[in-house]
């Protein structure tokens, strides 16, 4: 079987190998603007390979790339870390697990806002808590929470290879691109980031550390261009 991989092209797309299913999901907001679940969207068609994604944020033809960074400022210099996500990560020990933050992963989902945050949820005996636990790690799309038991074993459920395009119906905003399933990221420079089951790509242009997301799709209000 081909490898599924996402290799990044300098101050260019991502250049998708391997044709995994690629679709939107939708973050699904209370009134409060507090995500509660994902819906999917559209699925798109993938017709060669590789496919190129835009991640300067300016294409006309979401999510495929249809060269608008040549014309742009676009800078793609990759900033992000190399190293391993724990070695970044803030561990907050709970009453039955362990949680692991990496803030500069944040994709601002706010899954983790909800009933109190998970931050206080993590610190409850209560098994309603853990559960509740449990979920909003597992539907953090960036992998900035990653949760472990006590006895040192990573909880997490293994996602097919995907690639998902994030919508945020709460915010009205484009999301970041959602690479599920421990599918590689190749560097530019033919170095390969860590990895894991849940990562997001910057894809408005933004972020200070390509080539993941860092919410800036958030500040700046980025709408995706499907047209």
């Amino acid at each position: 079987m081909k490898e599924i991989y996402i290799k990044i092209a300098e101050d260019g797309p991502y250049l998708l190998y391997g044709k995994p299913k690629l679709s939107k999901d939708v973050i699904i907001a209370d009134n409060e603007d507090i995500s509660i679940e994902y819906a999917e969207g559209r699925v798109f068609e993938i017709t060669k390979e590789p496919v190129a994604l835009c991640r300067c944020g300016k294409t006309k033809n979401a999510p495929f790339c249809d060269e608008s960074h040549i014309k742009s400022d676009f800078n793609g210099n990759e900033t992000a870390s190399f190293k391993p996500f724990l070695d970044n990560a803030v561990k907050y020990e709970g009453f039955n697990f362990d949680l692991y933050d990496n803030e500069q992963l944040c994709a601002c989902a706010r899954f983790c806002d909800a009933n109190g945050s998970v931050w206080t949820l993590v610190l409850e005996e209560n098994p309603d808590s853990n559960s509740e636990v449990e979920r909003q790690v597992r539907l953090c799309p960036s992998g900035r929470l990653v949760l472990f038991d006590k006895y040192g074993n990573m909880l997490e459920e293994e996602l097919p290879k995907s690639i998902s395009l994030i919508e945020d119906n709460g915010l009205k905003i484009s999301g970041p691109i959602w690479v599920k399933g421990g599918i590689r990221i190749e560097s530019a420079n033919g170095q390969s980031y860590e990895i894991r089951n849940r990562q997001t790509l910057c894809r408005c242009g933004h972020s200070k550390n390509k080539p993941f997301c860092d919410c800036s799709h958030v500040h700046i209000k980025f709408k995706a261009d499907y047209s």
